[in-house]
């Protein structure tokens, strides 16, 4: 029997970012390294790696939550107990809604959404489950987010020079990999 506990995030406070792809909650447990699982069970994981869409926008943002995607080498059982599958964790203080958590039987080959909570269904040998954890709200105005932290968050792959530029009102130089000072003063005097 393998036990995984999978990553979700924080949501962004008055003074920081949300955490990425943290264990919620559950201070006596750690994230299990895909060797070990490999190594113990007839499952490979396939895909480990933070979620890719954006966090909630904000003056803070969002954290963002991992994505683990595992195929079952033989017959067995799936049990799941999870949350924020139906509503995305809330944004605050106009800060924007994050993303609800998934469950996906097949994710490649058809994306069967599963419910978050469920006992011992059965699984086929070659089949994949996917297990996509919340990314957080964010807090406050994004127009109010510091122009480098938005840089650097289009530096991590975090939001898209279009984001950057509607939602954070920032302007982005990608051939300079710098903020555009005199555009974003422009963007931002415009709301």
């Amino acid at each position: 029997m393998c036990v995984e506990v999978n990553e979700g995030s924080y949501g962004a406070r008055r003074d920081k970012d949300g955490l990425d792809a943290v264990d919620n909650l559950m201070a006596n447990t750690r994230n299990v390294p895909c060797e070990e699982i490999e190594l113990h069970y007839p499952l490979r994981v396939e895909r480990y790696e933070l979620r890719p869409e954006p966090p909630g926008a904000g003056r803070r943002r969002g954290g963002v939550g991992a994505v683990r995607e595992v195929r079952f080498l033989t017959d067995g059982f799936f049990s799941c107990n999870g949350d924020r599958t139906v509503e995305a964790p809330k944004g605050i203080f106009g800060g924007h809604d994050g993303l609800a958590a998934r469950v996906v039987h097949n994710p490649a080959t058809g994306a069967e959404p599963w419910p978050s909570k469920s006992s011992g269904r059965r699984i086929a040998k070659g089949d994949v489950i996917g297990i996509v954890g919340p990314n957080a709200g964010g807090y406050g105005d994004p127009a109010e987010r510091v122009p480098e932290h938005v840089l650097e968050d289009w530096l991590d792959g975090y939001v898209t020079l279009e984001a950057a530029r509607e939602t954070y009102r920032v302007a982005i130089d990608p051939a300079r990999r710098t903020v555009d000072g005199a555009a974003t003063a422009t963007l931002r005097g415009r709301r």
